[in-house]
């Protein structure tokens, strides 16, 4: 990308262990995101209202993020990820945490967004959801990638964690998988 600025406006990441501002409520934490990216105050209460509404935080927006679960902080920084509507979504672990009602419906979320054109890339060592979920993945085995390609080609006959276990014999590998319809 010529302009990593504009590039960057662009996409968004969430970290497998977020650093969130304790001493911002739900509702601050993500106007500030929302600044960063420049999203408009009618816009962004749309898009955070609906978000956090789907992921159940709703409620506590209004609470310091101190006062969070670890469960509440990954809604909330999942929301904040998805505020400012990214083209390229970067994802690791992002289920780790979710409570079951919220991790359905941010899968509904990244294929809603894979749907309308949107990338979504994520980490995951949960095989089962990237088998459902994705279309393509990846499996890197100490930083090296073994194999890749449409779910359906990299898994054969057999399960993904089947294949997984053939590949790799270290407990960090991980599976990199892509939404992308």
């Amino acid at each position: 990308w010529r302009e990593p600025v504009a590039a960057k406006r662009r996409m968004a990441y969430v970290p497998d262990n977020p650093d969130v501002y304790d001493f911002l409520t739900g509702v601050q934490y993500l106007d500030l995101i929302a600044d960063v990216f420049g999203v408009g105050t009618e816009e962004r209460r749309r898009r955070a209202d609906e978000l956090a509404g789907r992921l159940e935080l709703s409620d506590a927006l209004g609470d310091p993020v101190s006062a969070y679960s670890h469960g509440m902080r990954q809604k909330l920084v999942l929301v904040g990820a998805l505020v400012h509507d990214p083209a390229l979504l970067v994802l690791d672990e992002p289920f780790v945490g979710l409570d079951p009602s919220a991790s359905h419906e941010l899968k509904a979320i990244l294929r809603e967004r894979a749907e309308a054109g949107g990338a979504v890339f994520f980490s995951s060592h949960v095989l089962e959801v990237v088998e459902r979920l994705c279309d393509t993945v990846a499996v890197i085995r100490r930083g090296e990638l073994v194999a890749s390609g449409p779910t359906d080609e990299v898994r054969g006959s057999d399960s993904l964690e089947d294949v997984f276990l053939e590949l790799v014999d270290e407990k960090d590998d991980l599976v990199v998988a892509r939404r992308t319809r």
